[in-house]
């Protein structure tokens, strides 16, 4: 797989202004999950960068997912306005490569605020070039990308339900939640797995699970042996993110594969995993990684160590699963967990469409998502007036 290299910097693609907005985005079903809490809606985090020559992209992360980042929006917003904009507009970055150098060397950690300047300046330099963000990442023209649904801890019957209703409209593999109740987890499982038995497009799918930390080592294993007997196709993230000797403990014990999330946020991490053999496969995805090409960096890793990849997000906006969608379609995944935004009620962002199980790229250059800038709120702003 190639990636392409930097366009030749030019004055006209240096980063001379960067605002920072919010949005707060309602959901229409809340969720949660075993580290996650309830959560009713997205604090959202909008960075938009301007280019000498006016051209305008915009990037989104969530704020709102401590659990898997451990920021804040408040965090975020704070990054962004006390470092990471302030440094940009000062240095003027022309390139992806001297963009991530700056923000890899101005403060430890905080992925999602550099992961938000990040697809920001990519959705700008992309819309300059009149590309898609894809083909600045060495893609081909993906016009789509198959995902998979997931199911939120609920009743068996509406677990049930969900999973029927998945399968009509073309998703062939579905993740459900686990880790709050055993005994729930099981029967939301077997009724799943009954729906499959009856439906017609049941032969083609599969069930898998997601414990999001949940367990530990033990207690994994012994829930493993039933999840096993039950078909699931693979088990994510049983173990606590550190918890790293855990995770080949269970990896080594089970009949099923064990795919690292939260243990595999950057690059180094990433190797920490592979180097233990403990996983044999993981779920990226972009706030762990801190940007695109951060992100293609940790997809090339993978590939040389011969192990498979999900491309993931979190519950976002469209923005948001747009850049997630480009990095997808830029790559080889296994599986796409990219329909983040579905639960959504209201957002300022549109150009995504499912169609039969797949999630269209939007037509136009750089991310092609349309912004409408008044549900935005702005926070600060650096550098020059936006043209």
């Amino acid at each position: 797989m190639s990636h392409s290299a930097d366009v030749a910097p030019t004055p006209e693609r240096a980063i001379v202004s960067v605002g920072v907005l919010t949005a707060s985005l309602p959901l229409a079903q809340s969720f949660q999950h075993a580290s996650s809490g309830l959560i009713d809606r997205l604090e959202e985090v909008v960075v938009k960068v301007g280019l000498a020559d006016g051209t305008v992209g915009w990037g989104e992360v969530r704020g709102n997912a401590p659990y898997v980042t451990g920021e804040t929006q408040s965090r975020i917003v704070a990054a962004l306005s006390d470092v990471h904009a302030p440094a940009v507009v000062a240095t003027r970055p022309t390139t992806p490569t001297a963009l991530n150098r700056l923000l890899a060397g101005l403060a430890m950690g905080n992925s999602s605020a550099r992961a938000a300047v990040s697809i920001a300046a990519e959705d700008a330099w992309a819309r300059q070039a009149g590309l898609p963000l894809q083909a600045m990442l060495g893609a081909g023209d993906v016009k789509t990308v198959r995902v998979h649904g997931t199911i939120p801890f609920c009743a068996p019957d509406e677990a049930a339900r969900r999973a029927e209703r998945y399968l009509d409209i073309g998703i062939r593999r579905i993740k459900q939640r686990v880790g709050l109740s055993f005994e729930e987890d099981v029967a939301r499982m077997r009724a799943i797995g009954d729906v499959l038995k009856n439906h017609p497009a049941g032969p083609e799918a599969e069930i898998a699970a997601d414990a999001n930390q949940a367990w530990n080592a033990k207690e994994a294993l012994r829930r493993i042996a039933t999840f096993e007997r039950l078909g699931l196709a693979f088990l994510e993230q049983p173990v606590r993110a550190a918890d790293i000797r855990g995770l080949k403990e269970v990896r080594d014990g089970a009949g099923i594969p064990i795919i690292a999330d939260e243990s595999v946020g950057t690059p180094g991490t990433l190797m920490q995993v592979i180097e233990a053999g403990a996983a044999d496969g993981f779920h990226f995805k972009l706030v762990k990684a801190g940007g695109p090409r951060q992100l293609m960096g940790m997809v090339a890793i993978a590939e040389a160590a011969g192990l498979g990849y999900m491309m993931g997000q979190m519950d976002e906006g469209q923005l948001a699963t747009a850049a997630a969608l480009h990095c997808a379609a830029a790559s080889n995944p296994f599986s796409c967990e990219l329909w983040g935004f579905q639960r959504v009620g209201s957002q300022p962002f549109s150009g995504l469409e499912f169609v039969d199980g797949t999630i269209r790229l939007p037509d136009g250059p750089g991310l092609g998502i349309t912004i409408d800038e008044d549900g935005l709120t702005p926070v600060a702003h650096f550098g020059t007036p936006f043209a």
